[in-house]
C-alpha cells in the first residue's frame, strides 16, 4: 500500500533551470570562464552541484572544481532569489489531492540543503511537504540511497510503501537502489529515451496523469 511519495525538486517539483542557467554563468565569469547555454545546463545538472560545476567549467580548469563549486559557485547560488523559478502546471492541484488522500509528502534533492531550505520557505512552503532534504556534507548524492532512507524515515514509512517521482535517470537509480516504486515525469529535463534506458517503465506526462498513477497505488 502506498503511504508517501519522494520528489526529486529540479525539473520534477519547480522549473528552476533558468535560474541555475543564470547562477552558473555569474560564477563562470567571477572565475574568468566562458558561459554555457541553457541546453548545456539541462544537460549539466541533475548529479549534484559539484559535478554540475565540473561539466560547466573549460577541461583545462576543471581540476579547480572543488574550489569553484565551493567558494564561488555556491555563495551565488544560495543567494539565487529564484525570480525565473515557477512550479509546474497542474501541480497545486496534484499535491493537494495526493495529501487529501492521506499520502505523506517530501523531496530529495541533489540541491545543497541551502539552497534547498531557501525554496522549503518560499516557492514549496504551501505544498505541504514534511521533509526537503538537499545535499549535505557526510552523505552521498543520488542515486546512492542514503539521503532517500533518511527522508522515508523522516516520513515514517518504509521504501516498499512509498513512491519516488523524479525527471532523471538518477531518480530511476535512486528508487531502485532504495527498494521504492518510481515514476518518470516527462515534463522535466531528460527525454523520455533517456530514462527508459535507466529502466523507467512508468511515465506521466503531466502531473493530472501522474496524480492518477499514484493514487492508483493506493
Amino acid at each position: 500500500m502506498l503511504k508517501a511519495v519522494l520528489f526529486d525538486l529540479d525539473g520534477t517539483v519547480l522549473d528552476t533551470l533558468p535560474d541555475l542557467h543564470a547562477c552558473m554563468n555569474e560564477a563562470l565569469a567571477q572565475f574568468g570562464c566562458p558561459p554555457i547555454t541553457l541546453e548545456q545546463t539541462r544537460r549539466y545538472v541533475g548529479n549534484g552541484g559539484l559535478l554540475f560545476a565540473t561539466r560547466a567549467l573549460p577541461p583545462e580548469r576543471r581540476g579547480e572544481a572543488e574550489h569553484f563549486y565551493r567558494d564561488i559557485y555556491c555563495p551565488v547560488h544560495i543567494r539565487c532569489k529564484n525570480e525565473r523559478t515557477h512550479p509546474f502546471a497542474g501541480e497545486a492541484e496534484c499535491l493537494a489531492a495526493l495529501r487529501a488522500a492521506g499520502l505523506r509528502l517530501g523531496v530529495v534533492t541533489n540541491k545543497s540543503q541551502a539552497a534547498a531550505d531557501v525554496l522549503a520557505r518560499t516557492l514549496l512552503a504551501p505544498f505541504g511537504f514534511s521533509a526537503v532534504l538537499g545535499n549535505r556534507d557526510g552523505v552521498p548524492v543520488k542515486p546512492d540511497p542514503t539521503l532517500t532512507f533518511l527522508a522515508l524515515r523522516r516520513l515514517g514509512v518504509r521504501p516498499e510503501e512509498a513512491a519516488f517521482v523524479g525527471d532523471g535517470e538518477t531518480d530511476v537509480q535512486t528508487a531502485k537502489n532504495a527498494g521504492m516504486r518510481c515514476v518518470s515525469v516527462l515534463w522535466g529535463y531528460r527525454p523520455r529515451e533517456e530514462l527508459a534506458a535507466a529502466g523507467a517503465h512508468v511515465f506521466a506526462h503531466t502531473y493530472a496523469e501522474l496524480q492518477a498513477t499514484l493514487l492508483g497505488m493506493l
